[in-house]
């Protein structure tokens, strides 16, 4: 049973159009304030700061920005009313946000706004470059950056890319004043050189991804992987680090790898052709000649069954979902609805829902929108008329405009202090890691020999960093050595321990693969689990077909002996082993052998695990086919 959430709440009334669609967020860096953020609402006439989104200080609307568009004037944007702006999404690759603007997708860099592609007129859904790409949203689904020069959105039951063009990627000052993910902003690994852009593409190319949803998609996200993430959709890390393309129906909700969705993507694209050309854009086609439909997994819902019932896979239920945000961990919180109530509800990357909120409407509300994730914590979710804000402690991924601005924040004041001669700015993990690489300078107090090599510590940082060291350098911690100046550390790899001593002192470590075992089991050994598990991560990170074996039997080894950790890492790497068996049957030759003669009960098990989904093989929306084709 899932504990009971504690939140505070407030709300702001919204002075909204009851025909307008509900208002929605986006967090940006500030253009005009290096290192801060702007939460931006979007509403009838433009964009509205929401004042106190980074700080705990209350919430407040401030007026509504001006935005210009390039002309000789400039002009002020939009010179007449028009459509509210829609479905604003920050995008780090670009270092700007994008927003809907009736059949139009825009680009908003400082005050500026620009067309991306589209055409007012567009009133069929259309691939090509710029204006010659038509859309039709039917359902408004906000923007979903790849974090690699891609927007994903959703035109009723397909899903279209926008390829952004390779001179819009950001620089190391991105166009809003902030750093871009290339420059240290700390953007997510997916780099721009994924994006595929060709560096003479002037205009965005749109394209439809061939694939037709059962029904009207109304969600789109990248899950974009990161440290600290889950690493696979399904089960955490059975598959590895993988960036993931998430959308929904009202009642279900799908997953593809983002590799995939952009490959089919980039083969579809081609000449612009409308909805009734062959091959394009008609339902049940592919979006491109030759290109095979994308086949995507259910995560979790069902399409055709109708609720809200918490539970994992295809057992939850959803009811009308609206939306949602990504956090830190790849979860994703998304707005449900079932006639006059309103659920909150997370969706964690292994597939199980979860409701944490649910409130009535009052009579004359209607809905509520996109929710978005604040770098305060709180998630804000708007109906027609009020602003609803819940404190639930959350973290935005480091793919977010909170990543860049601190990142921005931080080159500014090592631009600051070069152009006044003075040194860049201190940090504690820096400052640490000098002490530790200063060794020995006559300030340590104490000699660990690991083999043959000898380390200079301090007793004070490994005793506050390490409940090992804590006990054993303890007076009363009834270890006989506890005051000596001197120690032994048995049976250690010595390059291990000089990882474990760099993350002890700086809070990080790159492990190198050849060192990750013998990191894995020493952080176990010193009651380490955070590095444990972040080289477990490594491990899991790094598999493939040829040394899946390897790490099995290893992890298999490791539980024997310690158990503990090592037995969800055997999890996840055996998840890994069955999703790619047929990788491993060509790739791994004579280690699976290795593995019927060393661990046979283990072989077993991974053969069980591939023959269950083949005797119950389901489609996409959790229907059972051999029931289906009775029926």
């Amino acid at each position: 049973m899932e504990p009971e959430i504690f939140y505070a709440s407030t709300a702001i009334p919204l002075d909204a159009d009851p025909d307008y669609v509900i208002p929605s967020i986006v967090v940006r860096p500030h253009p005009a304030s290096v290192g801060q953020l702007q939460a931006l609402i979007t509403s009838m006439s433009g964009l509205q700061p929401l004042l106190g989104a980074d700080s705990r200080t209350g919430f407040s609307l401030g007026e509504q920005i001006t935005l210009f568009e390039p002309s000789a004037g400039p002009e002020v944007w939009p010179r007449e009313l028009g459509p509210p702006p829609e479905a604003p999404a920050w995008d780090p690759w670009s270092q700007s946000t994008y927003f809907v603007y009736g059949s139009e997708v825009m680009r908003l860099s400082g005050d500026t706004v620009t067309l991306v592609a589209g055409n007012k007129g567009g009133i069929e859904r259309v691939d090509g470059a710029g204006p010659e790409a038509r859309f039709t949203f039917t359902h408004f689904t906000r923007l979903a950056p790849d974090g690699a020069g891609c927007l994903f959105v959703a035109c009723d039951d397909r899903i279209r890319r926008i390829q952004l063009p390779a001179a819009w990627q950001a620089s190391t000052s991105g166009p809003e004043g902030q750093m871009a993910p290339g420059g240290g902003a700390g953007g997510s690994s997916d780099s721009g050189r994924e994006s595929g852009l060709p560096a003479e593409v002037a205009h965005a190319l749109v394209s439809t991804l061939p694939y037709t949803a059962p029904a009207p998609i109304t969600g789109v996200y990248c899950v974009l992987k990161q440290p600290g993430m889950a690493n696979e959709y399904g089960s955490r890390g059975c598959s590895g680090q993988r960036s993931w393309l998430v959308f929904h129906t009202h009642e279900a909700v799908y997953r593809l790898p983002l590799s995939a969705a952009r490959a089919a993507a980039g083969a579809a694209a081609g000449p612009p052709l409308p909805d009734n050309a062959a091959g394009r854009g008609a339902p049940g086609t592919t979006a491109g000649v030759g290109v095979a439909p994308l086949q995507p997994e259910l995560l979790a819902g069902r399409t055709g069954a109708r609720g809200v019932q918490d539970g994992r896979g295809a057992d939850a239920r959803f009811a009308c979902l609206a939306g949602g945000d990504v956090d830190a961990t790849g979860s994703i919180y998304l707005c449900d609805r079932l006639e006059r109530s309103l659920y909150l509800r997370r969706l964690s990357p292994d597939g199980s829902v979860c409701t944490l909120i649910d409130c009535e409407l009052n009579e004359h509300e209607c809905g509520w929108g996109w929710p978005t994730i604040l770098p305060n914590g709180y998630i804000a979710a708007a109906t027609d008329e009020k602003l609803h804000l819940f404190d639930l402690g959350l973290q935005l991924p480091e793919s977010s405009a909170a990543a860049a601005a601190k990142a921005a924040a931080a080159a500014a004041a090592a631009m600051k202090a070069a152009a006044a001669g003075l040194p860049p700015p201190r940090s504690l993990p820096a400052d640490l890691g000098a002490l530790l690489d200063a060794q020995p300078d006559g300030a340590a107090d104490l000699v660990i020999h690991v083999g043959e090599r000898r380390f200079a510590v301090h007793r004070a940082i490994l005793s506050a960093r390490c409940d090992y060291f804590k006990q054993r350098l303890a007076a009363s911690g009834g270890f006989a050595d506890g005051r000596a100046a001197e120690l032994e550390l048995p049976d250690a790899d010595p390059d291990a321990f000089a990882l474990l001593l760099r993350w002890l002192y700086t809070g990080g470590a790159d492990i190198p693969l050849e060192r990750v075992h013998g990191v894995a089991e020493l952080a176990d050994r010193l009651l380490l689990p955070e590095l444990c598990a972040a080289a477990q991560d490594v491990v899991v990170a790094s598999v493939d077909a040829t040394t899946i074996v390897d790490s099995l039997l290893w992890a298999a080894g490791c539980c024997e002996s310690r158990g503990g950790s090592f037995t969800q890492l055997l999890a996840r790497l055996k998840g890994w082993y069955v999703s790619h068996h047929e990788e491993v049957a060509a790739e791994a030759g004579d280690s699976r052998k290795r593995l019927a003669m060393e661990a046979p009960g283990l072989l077993l098990e991974l053969v069980d695990a591939m023959v269950r989904p083949q005797q119950q093989q389901q489609e996409p929306d959790g229907r059972d086919r051999k029931r289906s084709r009775r029926a």
